[in-house]
């Protein structure tokens, strides 16, 4: 299905509003994600292309190997 230019600029501002608040969350408990495989697998969640449970299987194989 295609999508049109407006959709695209919507689903990226909702992206980035996601992003946002999980960095603020983040760093009010005195933490960021560094680490920029974890980084962008957290990006590909908040622009839907992940499922959250890709996401933890995802981050699980980086972390534990």
């Amino acid at each position: 299905m295609a999508r049109t230019p407006a959709a695209v600029q919507q689903a990226d501002a909702e992206a980035k509003a996601r992003l946002e608040f999980a960095d603020a969350a983040l760093a009010l408990a005195g933490h960021e994600v560094t680490d920029p495989q974890l980084r962008e697998i957290v990006e590909r969640t908040a622009r839907n292309e992940l499922l959250p449970d890709e996401a933890i299987a995802l981050i699980r194989r980086h972390i534990q190997g």
